[in-house]
């Protein structure tokens, strides 16, 4: 099945508003973290490897400032070629789509359609970063790795939370037009600069070596 195929499916059967999601990174330990998106783009690395990089940095609480980092790949064979399994593209699609609708993107099975993951990871961070700054409550979820065990797993959700009011501004509150009365400046009120004279050119230069 391709990544098409799969995100088609996934959009199908998936509510990015209610059903849950899990996708993998260590760093923030298990718990509930209001977030905000600081970043989400496209990163390559020396290794070859690239991936659509999210970063949420933690807004309160004990964790306040710090930053977790997300590396999602969409390649659908992994470097000894062996074929991504289904239900893990299927996550990262499902973790990529709530994300998607928690900032206000409506997704699509075409920005999943690229003939490589490197194109996939461009075109997510193109459609989703315009959207960055926006908060989320992200979930954390360790879980052991058997074969590393200092490295163990990490599954994430996302869920919705209020965003940050903006202020609402009248013109009438803008400074500029209410001066208190004060006169507005003229061209005579401007500062003169001396007119340059001829002492005051740089001076030409000449053909002698300064030594």
């Amino acid at each position: 099945m391709s990544l098409l195929d799969i995100a088609a499916n996934t959009l199908d059967n998936f509510d990015p508003k209610n059903d849950s999601v899990n996708s993998g990174s260590t760093g923030l330990p298990d718990g509930d973290y209001l977030t905000a998106v600081e970043s989400i783009e496209h990163r390559s690395f020396d290794s070859g490897w690239d991936c659509l990089q999210i970063v949420f940095t933690v807004l309160d609480g004990d964790h306040a400032g710090e930053k977790e980092y997300d590396r999602i790949s969409f390649a659908t064979k992994s470097k000894a070629g062996k074929a991504i399994p289904d239900f893990i593209l299927s996550r990262s699609i499902k973790f990529v789509i709530k994300l998607g609708s928690l900032l206000g993107v409506e997704m699509k099975p075409e920005y999943f359609a690229s003939e490589n993951e490197t194109d996939t990871h461009e075109m997510l961070a193109n459609v989703l970063a315009p959207e960055k700054g926006k908060s989320v409550i992200l979930h954390v979820k360790h879980r052991p790795n058997k074969k590393d065990p200092d490295n163990p797993y990490v599954e994430y959700d996302l869920d919705a939370t209020e965003q940050p009011e903006t202020a609402d501004i009248a013109d009438a509150d803008l400074p500029g037009d209410d001066l208190g009365g004060a006169p507005l400046p003229t061209d005579a009120d401007a500062p003169q600069a001396p007119m340059p004279t001829d002492a005051d050119a740089p001076a030409e230069p000449t053909d002698e070596a300064p030594f």
